[in-house]
């Protein structure tokens, strides 16, 4: 819980600094507010919203769909002065999660700096048995980024989180099992226009799992490639990526150490102002996922889609 704390902590310190250097005329308010509907299609064993029961841990992962609401709120206040701007919420890096943080615009390029927080975590108390009860996860940490570095194509990227599940049974089993602990990801972009209205974005970066259960630690290369379309108040988004995930120790369950190759595509449409409805928006998309590892317990294929509509003030 200390960790929580001080992410408390850290969310109360910024929004003191919002407020404190807030002039008392801003220079520039904007906010995007909007609902909208998830569904969940997955098959996972270590998903806390999945199948409860199993027959057998040899077994492929059981399908498991799941609706739900979800809100969509940001905030952003933008400070000529300094060339900064402060925004709270859901952003477009923050699907599933708030953050709070700030961009600064540089002569060339911008960095930006944000605390996250995610709602959505869950996962079994002890997914190695048939008969599983869910247990909450907290997952939170901050971002950062220079984007278009000296006026050039590339942009770096950092984020760490820290990941606290409230009741890890199967930690307490087997210690390499132990889930708390904190994830690292350094990325780099290249983003090239081949015209005025189409850009393409490979991508590489590394990942590092320090969980405090060696057979959960892992090291991951990452690659991807984006394509973005946009016609005046049409972008349409596309990105598919490859990954290969080595775990560090042997799974005490399986007697094998765990490999996860897997991949995804995502494709997202965002349109402004949809049949001429100033300031509404509307946005949709899907993200299909795969893994193919070396244990069959830990496959796992995920199919989301979500359509959200809001208001721009």
């Amino acid at each position: 819980m200390h960790y929580t704390s001080s992410f408390l902590s850290l969310l109360l310190t910024i929004i003191m600094l919002l407020t404190a250097v807030l002039p008392s005329q801003a220079d520039n308010f904007t906010a995007d507010v909007g609902a909208g509907m998830l569904v969940i299609s997955k098959s996972d064993n270590l998903w806390g919203r999945g199948k409860s029961s199993i027959t057998s841990l040899g077994d492929s992962p059981q399908s498991q769909t799941v609706v739900m609401a979800i809100p969509a709120l940001l905030l952003r206040y933008r400070q000529d002065s300094l060339k900064n701007t402060w925004f709270a919420g859901a952003t477009e890096e923050d699907y599933g999660r708030v953050a709070i943080g700030v961009k600064h615009d540089l002569e060339k390029g911008a960095v930006e700096a944000a605390l996250f927080y995610s709602f959505m975590g869950s996962e079994w108390e002890d997914p190695y048995t048939l008969n599983r009860n869910s247990t909450s996860v907290q997952n939170f940490g901050l971002r950062a980024g220079w984007e278009k570095i000296t006026g050039s194509p590339f942009s770096v990227h950092y984020t760490v989180s820290a990941k606290l599940v409230n009741n890890d049974l199967s930690g307490e089993r087997y210690s390499a099992l132990k889930r708390d602990g904190t994830k690292h990801r350094l990325g780099i972009t290249y983003t090239l226009k081949l015209t005025e209205t189409l850009t393409l974005t490979p991508s590489l970066a590394f990942e590092r799992e320090i969980a405090e259960g060696a057979a959960n630690r892992y090291s991951s290369p990452i690659g991807a490639v984006s394509l973005v379309w946009r016609l005046q108040d049409l972008t349409w988004i596309n990105r598919v990526s490859g990954a290969y995930a080595f775990h560090d120790s042997v799974n005490p369950v399986f007697g094998k150490t765990l490999k996860e190759p897997g991949y995804s595509a995502t494709s997202l449409v965002l349109w402004k102002n949809p049949f001429d409805f100033k300031k509404y928006w509307l946005t949709a998309g899907t993200v299909y996922g795969q893994t193919i590892p070396n244990i069959t317990f830990f496959e796992k294929r995920s199919n989301y889609f979500f359509l959200l509509g809001g208001y721009s003030f």
